[in-house]
């Protein structure tokens, strides 16, 4: 058995993949607000997993322009960054361990390169950076 994404398609080592998460909190970067370059905390709904990645790593839908959503996104510099907004994380799966939707990825982030781990079923099968295939 293979890993499954959300969409219930298979994922290979080399797709891309965008996870599906929601903010847990933002730290503003340096003095500059909003940034591309915050680190935004969040958590996907499937088995929770949290982890902290930079904003321009993500699509968000814009949110008012207000202290309160401190990030800058990669789709046009949308600003976003309050707890409980729904952003889309971007990368490209580098290694699979395990199967079926709880199998975990590791993923490489689009902008900062960051590496994370996801379960399957946490993402999304993508073309192009936020596509559904």
């Amino acid at each position: 058995m293979a890993s499954i994404s959300q969409d219930g398609k298979q994922v290979f080592v080399g797709d891309q993949v965008s996870i599906t998460a929601l903010v847990v909190s933002t730290a503003p970067f340096g003095a500059t607000v909003p940034s591309s370059l915050a680190m935004v905390t969040v958590e996907t709904a499937w088995l929770p997993t949290t982890f902290v990645a930079q904003a321009n790593d993500m699509n968000a839908v814009e949110q008012f322009a207000d202290a309160n959503h401190p990030a800058l996104s990669f789709n046009g510099g949308k600003q976003f960054g309050a707890k409980g907004d729904q952003v889309t994380v971007l990368g490209t799966c580098t290694a699979i361990s395990g199967t079926g939707d709880s199998a975990l990825l590791t993923v490489t982030l689009v902008t900062s390169g960051l590496v994370i781990t996801v379960p399957a079923g946490a993402v999304r099968n993508a073309a192009a950076y936020g596509g559904s295939q």
